[in-house]
C-alpha cells in the first residue's frame, strides 16, 4: 500500500469514528460513509499500516495546543461497552467505567 493511499485511508476512518452511528467496527461504518469508503482498502489499512503511537501523539498534540491555549493536560481513560471481537481496538480487559472485566474499547478524553 503506497503512502497516498494511507493517508487517504487514515482520513476516511477518522472520519468514520467522529462521524454519527452506534456501532464504530468497519462495516457499518463503511456503510455509513457510502461510496468515498471501500472495506477491503479499509481492512488493510487497519492490518498492515505501520505508525508509531507516540508519533501520532506528538502530532496531534502539536496541533491542538495552539488552537485552544492548553497550559495543562488531564488525560481521563474510559472504556465503551462493545459486542464482537472485530471492531479494531476491541478485547477484553478490566473498565473503570463498567467497574468489571469486559469486551471494550478503550478511549482517553484530554481535558484541561
Amino acid at each position: 500500500m503506497n503512502r497516498s493511499v494511507q493517508v487517504y485511508n487514515g482520513g476516511v476512518y477518522l472520519r468514520g469514528l467522529l462521524e454519527q452511528g452506534p456501532r464504530k467496527s468497519l462495516e457499518p461504518m463503511v456503510e455509513r460513509l457510502g461510496g468515498g469508503a471501500d472495506y477491503q482498502s479499509l481492512q488493510q489499512f487497519l492490518a498492515d499500516s505501520p505508525w508509531d503511537p507516540g508519533l501520532v501523539v506528538r502530532a496531534v498534540a502539536e496541533r491542538v495546543v495552539p488552537a485552544i491555549d492548553m497550559q495543562a493536560w488531564v488525560l481521563d481513560d474510559t472504556g465503551f461497552p462493545k459486542d464482537g471481537k472485530r471492531s479494531p481496538g476491541v478485547k477484553r480487559q478490566y473498565s473503570g467505567t463498567l467497574a468489571r472485566s469486559a469486551t471494550v474499547r478503550s478511549a482517553c478524553r484530554c481535558t484541561r
